[in-house]
């Protein structure tokens, strides 16, 4: 069998609970997975960076997802996560991504999600911001929403990460 015609494994992803819905992130930009540790909080931040982690003495910018996707901020239970991404940066090819903490309501599997599987996201509006969203496919019988990472934390969220990141 030529590369061309041989099957391609699955895509795999970490599932994730935001609010009512299950989201899904690539395995291949996530770093780590943590429980929910004090996060300090910067001055004068956008609401949805809620502040700065330390990772193994490294400080890392931490966004709340529900409020990065515009639904109201939670209070931390149990299952609150916080998930370190590495973000790779649009145009900058194999440059350095961008490290951030994402803070999840639950973290739930790793799966894997055929590309064959997955459809084009409706462009119909919704309770979250859908230029964010790169498909739409199903594990275990609920649809899964796969983040566009790169572009969740496009342009001027990278600037402002990026000052939050060089007070570390």
């Amino acid at each position: 069998m030529t590369s061309a015609t041989a099957p391609r494994e699955p895509a795999q992803y970490v599932t994730i609970g935001i609010d009512r819905e299950v989201f899904a992130i690539e395995v291949g930009i996530v770093r780590e997975i943590l429980d929910l540790q004090p996060i300090t909080r910067l001055p004068h931040a956008p609401p949805f960076l809620v502040g700065m982690i330390d990772v193994r003495g490294q400080g890392v910018p931490t966004v709340d997802l529900r409020v990065k996707l515009g639904l109201p901020a939670a209070q931390p239970t149990a299952n609150t996560r916080i998930i370190v991404l590495d973000v790779p940066q649009p145009g900058q090819g194999q440059g350095s991504p961008l490290t951030v903490g994402v803070v999840a309501d639950r973290v739930f599997e790793v799966t894997a999600l055929d590309g064959h599987d997955l459809e084009t996201p409706p462009q119909v509006g919704g309770r979250w911001r859908s230029d964010c969203i790169k498909a739409i496919g199903r594990s275990n019988g609920t649809f899964v929403i796969v983040f566009d990472i790169a572009r969740l934390f496009a342009d001027d969220d990278v600037a402002l990460l990026g000052v939050a990141d060089t007070m570390s």
